[in-house]
């Protein structure tokens, strides 16, 4: 088991659920995880320089090398909302559809120049 001191706390209201709705529950309590969340973590880390863990030099005693770090806080957050655009929208994952296709909110996956280039008045 992958999370072994892994809770699950069900907030729904359970009135008016036949017997096949707890079963459902239950099948969904057991699958139940971070791992989705650790992925995306990780693919943010990974792809983002802002992000990356310091940098610890094997001459120089106790220092860390902040070389990508930005100077403005404020850039995290809007490199942190670009990439959230582009991970929903137009990346794919192993099955070839974007996490918006896979919640129907999408017919396809959707390029970044029609993103970056979004025009509402045309």
């Amino acid at each position: 088991m992958a999370e072994p001191e892994k809770k699950v706390v069900l907030l729904t209201d359970l009135n008016g659920y036949g017997v096949d709705t707890l079963d459902h529950l239950a099948h969904l309590f057991n699958r139940a995880s971070l791992h989705a969340i650790d992925r995306f973590f990780m693919l943010v880390r990974r792809r983002l320089r802002l992000l990356e863990r310091p940098i610890a030099p094997t001459r120089r005693a106790r220092r860390v090398w902040h070389g990508y770090a930005p100077y403005d806080p404020a850039m995290v957050g809007k490199c942190l909302d670009i990439f959230r655009v582009w991970y929903n929208w137009c990346f794919t994952g192993e099955d070839g559809l974007t996490p918006a296709e896979h919640l129907g909110v999408a017919k396809g996956k959707v390029r970044m120049e029609d993103i970056v280039y979004f025009d509402p008045d045309a």
